[in-house]
């Protein structure tokens, strides 16, 4: 993530809902975090299955991980949300930038 460049690290900033209005050393520390406490929650959540979530938490997870659930079915929501996590509890700590990827690939049609 260090390597990014400043305009990329401000769309991945938007992409995670995150603010832009900061310099990108403090985008990238922001993001670097964000993106840790993704990664232990997803972890959490592929252990307590999707299922479990009420059609609230789902859409509220959903907005955590950048995707804006406000038009989005409950169920486009569970498949999208695992989707993330068979990506996300796939890559090992050097590999989570692929995760601020993520909300643009999954989003994708």
């Amino acid at each position: 993530m260090n390597q990014l460049q400043a305009l990329h690290v401000k769309a991945l900033s938007r992409a995670m809902l995150l603010t832009s209005y900061l310099p990108p050393p403090l985008l990238r520390h922001r993001l670097k975090t964000h993106t840790t406490v993704i990664h232990q929650l997803d972890k959490a959540l592929a252990k307590l299955g999707i299922g479990q979530l009420t059609a609230q938490e789902v859409k509220s997870a959903c907005y955590l991980r950048g995707l804006n659930s406000t038009h989005i079915g409950e169920d486009r929501c569970r498949t999208w949300l695992g989707e993330w996590l068979q990506i996300s509890c796939s890559l090992k700590e050097a590999e989570l930038s692929l995760l601020l990827h993520n909300v643009v690939l999954l989003s994708t049609n």
